[in-house]
């Protein structure tokens, strides 16, 4: 049965533009008109400087609408003279971070802070070029929420609300005829007490964050996510047993006391998963009905030039579900296998028949070595799967690979990597890729600089017996 076009169709590049070439990124833009995808979000914070003119160009020709997503903490407060007492603390008083990165969040307890930030927000919605009319404030990416004394008692949503407020005021004052936005993810889920700035509000981006691909939402069987739930609902008491229950609970919540502005954002390439392929077809397509149920606006998948093409299948799919088409799609033999044997993430099941469901060279090697690896940390086969990424790269993400497995080798303490340089340092010393490369000059490419810093700490590496 047809139905009416979700009103935004589209993709989220997340933080990866600067992982691309300039071909790449019109490449990505292209195929989205084919697919008749409407919407494309971008971040300012990482790449949208140095492919601005680019982005505004392949993006009127493909008829595509750009949402500007910025993370406000590091955009605003930089837009002046910031204080490191602004920084959320833990609860010894230290700052979670030093500085303004990715994963900076602010101390609603500090009044300054709070000017400083609609300062910044008016100062950056000024300076917008006229053919951006959407505009995206997100929260920092991870959950190091403030807990001074006056922060910790209140929920981690609460903490950030005055932020949003702050932004919300200064997108009506200063640039009212543009659409503007804000994300609801990990410990932020709830409702807040005053939702006054969501109701001033064009849409509200829901991420589903931790969700088990291979289970739709709105299920009690991805029981494989139970251990999750802390991480994503934060100081209240959830009130469901798995992942997919919870963000079903959330979103007919959000539906209701919102109507008409909901819209998902689905973590489909799963950077952190380093281009391996979740099989979540069937069940993405069942979360459309859900969404169409619930009066949402649509969605838009993560998703990105390199390694796109071991998720084209799906995203065509579901482009064509998206647009109201009628779609004939069935469960395919490994989305049978997860639902019957639950996991987070694919593949770490030792006991996987790799063989017998991937006849692609490829694929079958690749989910081999990423399965390895991930049930065997060690150098040797870290240094394998990026040696692996780096003879496919048309395939595959190898610098946001090559930064995440160096980052994985000091997490599981079995790498170290001595006489390295000091760009090399400051590389791993990063929380996120895209800090350092943002900071890269732009007389320099910064997907060549990476690669020789990876290249570097693959050869001085030393695994740690």
């Amino acid at each position: 049965m047809d139905h009416a076009p979700f009103s935004i169709r589209g993709f989220n590049m997340c933080e990866s533009l600067l992982r691309h070439s300039s071909e790449q990124l019109k490449t990505f833009i292209c195929r989205m008109k084919r697919l008749r995808l409407n919407t494309l979000i971008l971040h300012y914070d990482y790449g949208w400087k140095r492919y601005q003119e680019l982005l505004l160009e392949e993006c009127r020709k493909a008829g595509v609408e750009i949402i500007l997503m910025t993370f406000g903490p590091r955009t605003f407060l930089s837009c002046c003279d910031w204080k490191p007492q602004w920084f959320a603390r833990k609860e010894d008083g230290s700052p979670w971070t030093r500085k303004l990165e990715c994963e900076t969040y602010p101390c609603a307890a500090e009044p300054e802070c709070l000017e400083a930030y609609e300062y910044g927000a008016r100062t950056w919605l000024r300076e917008l070029p006229p053919q951006i009319r959407h505009v995206h404030m997100r929260a920092a990416d991870g959950i190091m929420f403030c807990q001074c004394e006056r922060c910790r008692k209140l929920p981690e949503h609460e903490r950030w609300q005055p932020f949003v407020d702050c932004f919300a005021k200064a997108a009506q004052e200063v640039r009212p005829d543009l659409r503007f936005e804000t994300d609801i993810y990990v410990m932020r889920y709830n409702i807040p007490e005053n939702p006054a700035a969501f109701h001033r509000m064009n849409n509200i981006m829901y991420d589903t964050f931790y969700r088990a691909p291979s289970y739709p939402l709105d299920t009690d069987e991805d029981i494989c996510t139970g251990n999750c739930m802390d991480y994503a609902s934060g100081h209240t008491t959830p009130d469901a047993a798995t992942i997919s229950r919870y963000h079903a609970n959330r979103l007919r919540e959000w539906s209701t006391a919102f109507p008409g502005k909901v819209y998902i954002h689905e973590n489909a390439m799963m950077q952190s998963y380093y281009g391996t392929f979740q099989h979540g077809t069937s069940s993405y397509l069942k979360d459309l009905e859900l969404y169409r149920e619930l009066g949402l606006q649509g969605v838009c998948y993560e998703a990105f030039e390199p390694g796109f093409i071991n998720f084209e299948p799906m995203f065509e799919t579901l482009a064509q579900a998206m647009n109201g088409e009628e779609v004939q799609h069935e469960m395919s033999e490994i989305e049978r296998y997860l639902q019957n044997h639950p996991q987070p993430v694919f593949c770490l099941d030792p006991d996987f028949p790799l063989e017998k469901f991937f006849k692609d060279p490829f694929l079958l090697e690749q989910n081999r070595l990423f399965r390895e690896m991930m049930l065997k940390p060690g150098f040797g086969l870290f240094r394998r799967y990026v040696d692996f990424a780096f003879a496919n790269e048309e395939r595959m993400d190898p610098l946001y690979i090559g930064y995440g497995i160096a980052k994985n080798c000091l997490a599981e303490k079995v790498a170290e990597f001595p006489d390295i340089s000091a760009e090399a340092q400051d590389f791993l010393s990063r929380r996120k890729l895209w800090d350092f490369m943002e900071d890269i000059p732009q007389t320099k490419d910064p997907r060549e600089v990476c690669k020789k810093i990876i290249f570097e700490l693959m050869e001085k590496g030393r695994g740690i017996l």
